[in-house]
């Protein structure tokens, strides 16, 4: 004796249901945890750059560099069709040294201390635009040293590189922490 056909379709049914319902629930906690993982990776981010500018302010001073303010925010003014149009840019820092002063990028990724990189390179361009300073320093966190950058509007663009003294040990211990977090995530 069989099944009925009208409770088999019904089963089918029901399975069906139960699958798209499930497919929705787990989507559902799909879409949440990657948004918790990005948020968590923005933080991540910005508490990385954090440090990095406070360590920009440490290796400034450290070449000689007096650390004036911090987060310029600086206001400009273009023309579009001949009708003005005003942003804002911030810039880490404006330092002074030798009687000169300079503005300060601190940059802490793999690409953007690279004055290569066609992003910062506009940046450093427009910081020098509108801060109109005796210069600019990039501050690559990655490498810990100092890259001192002229566009050489008056010829060809130069960059020079302070290098600080390296500490092995610390080189040592931070290589043995972002070993141990990068086991953990």
């Amino acid at each position: 004796m069989g099944v009925p056909q009208a409770l088999l379709n019904s089963m089918n049914l029901l399975h069906v249901l139960l699958g798209a319902a499930l497919f929705a629930i787990g989507a559902y906690f799909a879409l949440r945890i990657q948004r918790w993982w990005k948020a968590q990776k923005m933080q991540r981010r910005f508490a990385r750059g954090a440090r990095a500018e406070l360590d920009a302010q440490q290796l400034l001073e450290e070449h000689g560099y007096s650390v004036r303010d911090g987060q310029v925010r600086a206001e400009s003014v273009f023309l579009v069709d001949g009708e003005p149009v005003s942003y804002h840019v911030r810039a880490d820092y404006l330092a002074d040294k030798d009687g000169k002063s300079f503005v300060v990028e601190v940059k802490s990724g793999d690409t953007a201390p690279n004055p290569k990189h066609s992003a910062t390179r506009r940046q450093l361009l427009e910081y020098q635009h509108i801060y109109q300073t005796d210069g600019l320093i990039l501050a690559d966190m990655r490498e810990g040293v100092l890259l001192r950058i002229d566009f050489g509007l008056d010829g060809g663009a130069v960059w020079e590189r302070q290098v600080p003294t390296v500490s092995w040990k610390a080189v040592w211990i931070a290589a043995g922490v972002g070993l141990a977090l990068g086991l953990l995530f």
